[in-house]
């Protein structure tokens, strides 16, 4: 615990320390990390020469996180199959709520950690490219990085409200109903399921420690959501930034040399623009390398949010608390933001390198040297291809994938509604 007190430590005092003129590689990624190793988890190794053997300590917190987290879920589906047998429907559906949202956080984590190497790979490459101090205006770093802070900032904040509200509910009610109330039939409640080995309801101590395990594991659960996904919103603004960088750096290239007139002057245009399409493909290959990392996790997310949503949906059409009806409308509120974000920035990314092309057509290349301007077709036709997040094989995800999931979920609900009637 120690240890894990001087990662933390390290990671606040980095923060206070950012206050200088230019911005870093890490500044974007700061907040992904800091979850994650909040969980004890190092998501990709800063160096070549860092494994797993120096951070024993944190990996051992990591293994005992996971494992809270995977004993509720298997109460939570223990619970939800009992409740299915039993005929008790609705509350077998707000069970399956909390499973699919645990999860697919335990796949973003495992997916992560199965990957590292993958991912250190990709941070290693963003890195190397990363806008050295003088060409930060040029890049216009200051700007995304800002962007970047506001999303993650927000979109933590909106998912530890959420976490925070469900593990507080169930303990605020019972106070309400036995302290101020003063009712004698105030009963104990667990925050998501009352299934354990155990039994909690005798001793203060059972009480007390069983909520605290579901809690500890809610808290593990919502990291391995918000850790994922922001370290997806991080490197996306940064291959945001990177292709509307070669963008710009065409549409204000240089010719130097009309029609190859000056042979050195078209030689070194030709130089130039090789750069560009070396800087290009290193931009195309950290989008492989990001899908590579987070398809799987991407796919079981769109599936299972679209279930969820369903699910919170049809909880919704039945007569609820208003503590019931504030913690699934924040739900759905999360579950929804978060897809949207993952297609929105998507969309961007094919906005973004759709516009190389443009960008190629819109310069003055009729008057470059013709070895310029077949380098420049090719460079037309590969970023005609559209850059996109692939959830694998089977699901490119843009805007239309949101319309898609929206259907889909609808489709579910009125299924279930049926089921129901």
């Amino acid at each position: 615990m120690k240890l894990f007190g001087k990662e933390l430590s390290k990671l606040f005092n980095r923060e206070m320390k950012t206050k200088r003129l230019y911005a870093e590689f890490k500044d974007f990624v700061r907040l992904p990390l800091f979850f994650y190793h909040i969980i004890g988890f190092n998501p990709y190794a800063e160096d070549k020469k860092d494994g797993r053997s120096s951070n024993n300590w944190l990996w051992i917190l990591f293994f005992i996180h996971m494992g809270a987290l995977n004993f509720v879920l298997g109460c939570e589906i223990i619970f939800a199959i009992d409740q299915f047998m039993n005929g008790s429907f609705v509350v077998a559906c707000e069970t399956l709520g909390y499973i699919g949202f645990v999860a697919v956080s335990d796949l973003k984590i495992i997916a992560v950690y199965f990957r590292r190497a993958t991912l250190s790979n990709l941070v290693h490459q963003m890195d190397s490219i990363f806008p050295k101090n003088h060409e930060h205006k040029d890049y216009d770093v200051s700007r995304y990085l800002t962007r970047c802070r506001l999303l993650t900032k927000s979109f933590s904040v909106l998912y530890i409200v959420l976490i925070s509200l469900y593990n507080m509910v169930a303990y605020f009610q019972y106070v309400i109903d036995r302290y101020i109330q003063n009712s004698p039939d105030a009963e104990r409640t667990m925050p998501y399921v009352p299934n354990v080995p155990w039994n909690w309801h005798n001793s203060n101590w059972g009480f007390y420690g069983t909520y605290f395990l579901q809690s500890w594991a809610a808290c593990v659960s919502s990291v391995g959501h918000i850790s994922a996904d922001l370290m997806i919103f991080s490197v996306e603004i940064q291959v945001l930034m990177h292709f509307d960088y070669l963008s710009k750096s065409l549409l204000e290239f240089p010719i130097q040399a009309e029609n190859g007139a000056n042979i050195e002057g078209a030689n070194r245009d030709l130089s130039k623009l090789q750069h560009l399409i070396a800087y290009h493909n290193k931009i195309l290959g950290l989008i492989d390398l990001i899908n590579e990392v987070f398809g799987r996790p991407l796919l079981l997310n769109f599936l299972t949010s679209s279930v969820v949503v369903c699910l919170v949906g049809f909880q919704m059409t039945i007569v609820l608390s208003p503590e019931q009806v504030v913690k699934l409308t924040l739900y759905l509120i999360s579950a929804n933001v978060e897809i949207y974000l993952i297609c929105y920035f998507s969309q961007l990314l094919i906005e973004a390198s759709g516009g190389v092309a443009l960008a190629v057509y819109d310069m003055n290349w009729t008057i470059a040297d013709h070895r310029v301007r077949k380098m420049l077709v090719l460079v037309a036709q590969r970023a005609q291809k559209p850059v996109f997040l692939k959830a694998t094989v089977f699901l490119d995800i843009s805007m239309e994938t949101m319309s898609t999931f929206l259907r889909m979920s609808y489709k579910f609900f009125c299924a279930i509604r049926t089921m129901y009637q």
